[in-house]
């Protein structure tokens, strides 16, 4: 066709297009509301579609519950019925409308989130609020979920990776903190459902909830969310008591879970490290890019493209509230297990006792930049890049804080982070499977 040869006369393939360094990020901020009784809303208005997604957000994650499973099962069974709403009606009005409901708690937080069209948002809010506020945690549907997730409880513990990913954080952190306590087979049978009616009457509550809206909102959403949670019966004055909580990482630094017939080892290596409120946390997490943070990285040009010991190996660090923690994680073939961590020490050597080349690390910063931006494309997005920062109590700047670290960051500066924090005896080592 005659358009397609001309645009192709107009394309040059021998050179490629003219190379544009990112400036600076513009973040759509989310804006502050109030509810009638105290409950906070940030709201993020965008996108071009007709929907919105709720975050409810509560102060309700494993930091808070006395016993293992509470605050997962609690979260998990807000699906299973309701005083006005069975587990199935849930499900029916849900498809119903086109909506989608996800429950999930971590380390700190419960959240149930709602997806919906702005058409139908004041029936799926009136679901919500019985949900909420009413959820009946009945015997017969705690029996059918706890036996459906002890029965995957029991598979994932004959994976390497689970066996590692436990014992890696039961060392690091000690299993009387919760960020290193896990459950175990029994817990799953000493659960009960009045441990949850206690948990969720006391935690899923006004005065302990946090509302995020990202979408298309319009000019009545609040107002919806006043009506039906904005009320003083739903509101209770209390204070947060958290759970046993002393951090003590084990005096013995390499662990080995043996399994026979593993044909995979899983390993884990990694330490007690700073999170995004230090000062050093930014030119770290650029220094970890370089190591395992990204498919061409150190660790994987090594171990995986050059000595093929594995298809995959990457490290991270993590930013919790409390603390932060770095790891190196891969499965390799049982019989290099040694050879691989003797590998990942070799990089650590490498970046502690040569500087990063320019090239290498102009690459890098690209690619973190380039991330940054794909992590604020959509409203979606844009509420998960507002939570990163406000459960740190972190305001807005701190985006312009880390395009500036991540372009002015030298290769001296890294080479002097590695020399701190990547010491061989400093690490924690942790193989399942064969050592």
């Amino acid at each position: 066709m005659w358009f397609k040869k001309d645009i192709e006369m107009k394309l040059d393939r021998k050179n490629p297009p003219p190379y544009r360094q990112i400036e600076k990020i513009n973040i759509l901020q989310a804006k502050k509301e109030v509810l009638f009784n105290g409950i906070p809303v940030y709201t993020i208005h965008a996108g071009s579609q007709d929907i919105v997604k709720i975050d409810f957000l509560f102060h309700a994650g494993t930091w808070y519950q006395e016993k293992p499973l509470v605050a997962l099962f609690t979260n998990m069974m807000l699906h299973n019925g309701s005083k006005n709403y069975s587990a199935h009606q849930i499900a029916e009005t849900l498809d119903f409308y086109g909506a989608q409901m996800f429950v999930n708690a971590d380390k700190h937080r419960a959240f149930l989130s709602l997806i919906s069209l702005n058409r139908h948002l004041e029936k799926l809010l009136l679901l919500v609020e019985d949900i909420l506020k009413t959820s009946l945690f009945s015997e017969k549907e705690f029996d059918i979920l706890r036996n459906k997730e002890k029965q995957r409880f029991i598979i994932e513990q004959s994976k390497v990776s689970t066996l590692a990913r436990t014992k890696f954080n039961e060392v690091l952190f000690g299993t009387d903190h919760p960020y290193g306590r896990f459950a175990a087979e029994q817990d799953y049978n000493n659960l009960k459902t009045e441990q949850l009616k206690a948990f969720f009457q006391r935690l899923y509550n006004g005065s302990n909830c946090e509302i995020i809206i990202a979408g298309r909102i319009k000019t009545n959403t609040l107002s919806l969310l006043d009506k039906y949670f904005g009320q003083n019966d739903w509101v209770k004055k209390q204070k947060l008591i958290s759970a046993k909580n002393i951090l003590k990482s084990d005096s013995e630094k390499k662990h080995i879970i043996n399994k026979d017939g593993a044909v995979q080892s899983a390993l884990r290596m990694g330490k007690i490290m700073v999170n995004k409120l230090h000062p050093d946390y930014l030119g770290l997490q650029v220094l970890n890019t370089v190591l395992g943070g990204y498919f061409g990285s150190r660790l994987m040009s090594n171990i995986r493209e050059d000595k093929g010991y594995t298809y995959g190996i990457g490290s991270a660090l993590m930013s919790l509230e409390k603390v932060g923690f770095f790891v190196i994680m891969s499965e390799v073939k049982a019989e290099v297990s040694k050879d691989t961590i003797k590998e990942i020490f070799f990089e650590f050597d490498k970046l502690r006792n040569e500087l990063i080349p320019v090239e290498e690390l102009n690459l890098v910063k690209n690619f973190m930049l380039g991330e940054m931006l794909s992590s604020i494309d959509g409203s979606f997005a844009l509420a998960e890049a507002f939570k990163s920062i406000h459960f740190f109590g972190l305001g807005y700047d701190y985006f312009d804080t880390v395009v500036n670290e991540i372009k002015t960051i030298t290769p001296e500066k890294l080479n002097s982070l590695a020399n701190k924090y990547l010491q061989q005896d400093s690490m924690y080592q942790v193989v399942a499977g064969k050592y």
